[in-house]
């Protein structure tokens, strides 16, 4: 009988991803799905003690043991959702709502030939988007300027255009105006340097069996650059850095085949 060789097995990795973030007691919360993570990786590097033999004048290494194992690598996710920003930013995503509650008195100090954001205070410093009824006035309340003539409005962002050849001198106005009634997504950064919990890749690969894998304890660090405009025509992608950890009772990665009926 002719020697049986070994049936190669190649991998064109796909699948999808998964974290679920630890809590202050580091229990697990639920799994969070990152969207579209063209590219995961994981790199293992150790560092061994060497012994040498002194028992004849050539210096020979009689021994070597591997003593640490460190396991690192990248996630990059180009599903640019606000949770996902959230997580790159280390920070926190929330669900606002802004009311049709009329504002008739907003004063701001204005120069002719610049914008200015309404609604902007350090609470809400993005301000109100979506407004109806704009309005601009002396702080008389005397002078009612003209739209198109004195000044320019956006009503979908928000923002007030104060020009140069209208009325309107340096100093302070009055805004008026009235948001839409809406929900909306917000996200800010956060002082959370990077964010732990476990990490799951269910494969769906394009050559080769499927196997999941589980990484029980990881930290992701936000890493490299994020592009908020640019020329081409590439999508947005975040990288994470990323380091597996051995949890106390557990092991460092797990990587399962699925189960068949015979």
């Amino acid at each position: 009988m002719a020697i049986q060789h070994v049936q190669n097995q190649y991998l064109i990795p796909r699948g999808r991803v998964y974290f679920d973030p630890y809590d202050a007691n580091e229990e697990l919360t639920g799994e969070i799905p990152l969207g579209n993570c063209p590219g995961i990786t994981v790199s293992i590097s150790s560092e061994k003690s060497e012994h040498y033999s002194s028992e004849a004048g050539l210096r020979e290494k009689d021994g070597a043991w591997v003593i640490q194992v460190d396991r690192t690598g990248s996630i990059t996710c180009d599903n640019f959702s606000p949770k996902n920003a959230a997580l790159w930013l280390s920070g926190t995503h929330e669900a606002k709502t802004q009311t049709a509650v009329a504002v008739t008195g907003e004063v701001r100090s204005v120069i002719p030939g610049r914008q200015y954001q309404l609604g902007a205070t350090s609470a809400n410093p993005l301000g109100v988007r979506n407004v109806t009824g704009v309005t601009v006035k002396d702080t008389t309340e005397v002078t009612t300027y003209v739209a198109g003539a004195d000044y320019n409005v956006d009503l979908e962002t928000g923002r007030v255009q104060i020009l140069e050849a209208g009325s309107i001198s340096a100093g302070d106005v009055k805004f008026g105006y009235t948001p839409v009634a809406a929900a909306f997504e917000s996200v800010k950064s956060g002082a959370v340097a990077e964010l732990q919990g476990a990490l799951r890749v269910v494969s769906s690969n394009a050559a080769g069996g499927n196997r999941d894998w589980y990484l029980p304890k990881v930290t992701l660090a936000p890493e490299g650059d994020l592009a908020l405009i640019a020329e081409g025509t590439d999508v947005v992608q975040m990288t994470f850095g990323l380091e597996v950890l051995k949890p106390a009772n557990a092991e460092a990665i797990y990587v399962d085949g699925r189960p068949v009926v015979a």
